[in-house]
């Protein structure tokens, strides 16, 4: 694997955390809307009480917004450039499945490759720490062999 597809792998990393960022901000601003009624009205009960929850749910939002935004932040300053030692930016390829070390990830596909995101401090993570390709590792009493480390 060559540094331009362990950039398309960046890029399509931070592309998903992004999209996942900005439908976080929108689904606050919504909220956020939604727990604001006007001061000229009058409302039932129900009116406050939903806006109230409205508010509480803008509140949790955001919480999500401030740990997307940090993980988008972790994505764009791994070091994706080429390796053969595994560490956070590697890319590495195990059980027929493709990972990114250093941040969790849900699956995305480049180049017709599906990848994951595998935490550099995951058990997992921590069981590869610093290996290179065709070296072994045991992990939930199953060995396996690292057949890329990029």
């Amino acid at each position: 694997m060559d540094d331009a597809a362990k950039q398309r792998i960046k890029a399509a990393l931070v592309a998903q955390a992004t999209e996942a960022l900005d439908a976080l901000q929108a689904q606050v601003s919504d909220d956020n809307a939604a727990a604001v009624l006007p001061e000229d009205d009058t409302y039932q009960v129900d009116d406050l009480s939903q806006a109230a929850e409205a508010g509480d749910l803008g509140e949790l939002f955001e919480q999500s917004v401030a740990r997307q935004q940090a993980l988008l932040e972790t994505v764009e300053a791994l070091d994706f450039s080429p390796t053969d030692t595994v560490r956070p930016g590697a890319v590495v390829a195990f059980g027929g499945s493709h990972y990114v070390v250093g941040v969790v990830a849900d699956e995305f596909e480049v180049d017709g490759v599906t990848y994951e995101g595998i935490s550099a401090d995951a058990p997992v993570g921590e069981a590869i720490a610093g290996l290179k390709s065709g070296e072994s590792f045991t992990f939930n009493e199953h060995t396996q062999t690292l057949d890329v480390v990029a």
